[in-house]
């Protein structure tokens, strides 16, 4: 998970591990800052989205006055109560993208991700070239 703030800062990524467990040797040499879990599926549960602002965002906003607000699209794995308890009483508000909205009001697959899919595609495509198999877990953040 990338977040960026409307300042243009890119807060360290949180990265989520499609595994059962999760490994000392998968986190070794990545971004500053960087926070790391794992999922049988892949994909980001409640648990793992609370964690996530809890210990990326949330410590972001801590150094920042005014008036806090996250954006984010409307995954129900986004939508915890307890999640947006912890917020708020931290004073960050959320607001959600409308359903079936978020190819249309997604700000960062414009302004980030374009750029970032396409190279990701060229060292995908250089990966294959030269090895077989997928790009190993450990190897994924110490080479690219």
């Amino acid at each position: 998970m990338f977040s960026v703030s409307v300042a243009g800062d890119l807060l360290p990524p949180y990265v989520c591990y499609k595994a059962e467990n999760l490994y000392d040797a998968w986190m070794e040499n990545g971004p500053v800052g960087a926070r790391y879990n794992q999922a049988k599926s892949g994909w980001f549960t409640s648990e793992i989205f609370c964690d996530c602002v809890m210990t990326i965002a949330s410590p972001y906003f801590r150094r920042l006055d005014g008036p806090k607000i996250l954006i984010e699209d409307n995954l129900c794995s986004h939508i915890s109560f307890a999640t947006i308890k912890k917020c708020l009483d931290e004073g960050i508000n959320f607001i959600f993208f409308p359903p079936n909205s978020t190819h249309l009001c997604q700000p960062l697959d414009v302004s980030v991700f374009k750029a970032l899919k396409s190279n990701w595609s060229t060292v995908i495509s250089e990966w294959k070239h030269k090895n077989k198999g997928v790009i190993p877990k450990y190897f994924f953040l110490t080479n690219f």
